[in-house]
């Protein structure tokens, strides 16, 4: 059904257009994978079943662009009037922002066997706030 479209595909690969296209997905998109496998453990896991697999890489993923938000923060502010204010900010909102998403959830947690986390979480939260 798609032989069609694989010599489509392979045709178009090799247009310059795509070549320089692909030279540009290497240095964004492809960095992305590469730091959310090495960095953030993203290679393998030690979860069984699809649900907690596709948490794990929600979890992940999520504080992938915590992370990348917080630099570009930081980076923001360091230059401006607030001189790194904006990262602080930043944290403190977020993590309200947590606390009120995640302690519906916590029990879902539990279930895995997380409850020491959730508990060390709300203290987290606590002193946050």
């Amino acid at each position: 059904i798609w032989e069609g479209y694989l010599e489509e595909v392979e045709h178009l690969r090799h247009t310059y257009e795509c070549k320089e296209l692909y030279k540009d997905r290497s240095k964004t998109i492809e960095r992305v994978f590469a730091d959310l496998k090495e960095k953030h453990g993203l290679r393998w896991t030690t979860l069984r079943g699809i649900e907690k697999v596709s948490m794990q890489a929600m979890l992940v993923c999520a504080c992938f662009n915590l992370k990348k938000m917080a630099n570009w923060m930081w980076k923001k502010g360091q230059n401006g009037p607030g001189k790194g204010k904006n990262f602080f900010v930043f944290i403190k909102y977020l993590s309200k922002m947590l606390v009120k998403i995640l302690k519906p959830h916590f029990s879902f947690f539990e279930k895995w066997g997380l409850s020491t986390v959730c508990r060390n979480t709300n203290l987290v939260f606590l002193f946050c706030i």
